[in-house]
């Protein structure tokens, strides 16, 4: 998640769209009061630092100052790598959010899904069970990443853009070029060490039963359910 004082713009990091790939990226060109979460226990991402994340206040800077963490915790403000739009609303304020742009990217649901299944099973900190689990166990249990939250609020969309996630390459830099914030590149790709070489089937079934928990997103991503 990145807040740009210097370009004025917000970016929401929904899962399985490259999110981590674009903090990264990114970061580089950020100034020095912006925002951007921590990515925290991702590969190839080490050198990657979070900045401002934690906004601290009076009362928690008092807790903290005499060792009362847990209580200092409790009256901060935190943004946090996932954080739904109007969670971010709240914390910035209405004069920020109606100024800034802001935009995150969506992904077709089969193919989020997909990544979403090798990322559970594939994880370091996943579990024998979880590691163990089939395409059809995924299917079963329907806990699909489906982010209608990260970029709505009472069914209504409440960001500016949403970039499809196979159009990254170009509406990324065109975004960016019209914040001025030019030269970006996706020049490091970051946490995608999870996916494997698909071995087994993917039924129409399959498909239907993603794209009805997806229902939601479909509106305001523009993806289509086509049995192929």
């Amino acid at each position: 998640m990145i807040i740009s004082h210097k370009y004025k713009f917000i970016f929401i990091k929904t899962r399985k769209t490259a999110g981590s790939t674009i903090e990264y990226n990114l970061s580089s060109f950020l100034g020095p009061n912006d925002v951007i979460t921590p990515l925290d226990g991702i590969p190839n991402a080490n050198d990657h630092m979070g900045k401002n994340y934690i906004l601290e206040n009076n009362i928690s800077k008092f807790f903290k100052k005499y060792n009362f963490l847990y209580l200092s915790k409790i009256f901060r403000k935190e943004f946090t790598t996932h954080h739904h739009a109007i969670k971010i609303k709240n914390i910035v304020g209405d004069d920020i959010w109606k100024k800034y742009f802001k935009f995150c990217v969506e992904r077709e649901p089969l193919d989020k899904c997909l990544s979403y299944y090798f990322m559970r099973k594939n994880s370091l900190s996943s579990s024998h069970k979880r590691k163990n689990m089939s395409w059809s166990d995924f299917i079963k249990k329907e806990r699909f990443p489906v982010d209608y939250k990260f970029y709505t609020h009472q069914k209504k969309l409440i960001v500016d853009k949403i970039i499809k996630f196979e159009k990254l390459n170009t509406e990324l830099p065109d975004l960016l070029n019209s914040l001025n914030l030019k030269g970006v590149k996706l020049s490091k790709v970051i946490n995608n060490t999870y996916r494997e070489k698909i071995d087994f089937n993917i039924s129409n079934q399959d498909k239907k039963i993603i794209y009805k928990a997806f229902q939601k997103t479909l509106p305001f991503t523009g993806y289509n359910f086509n049995i192929g």
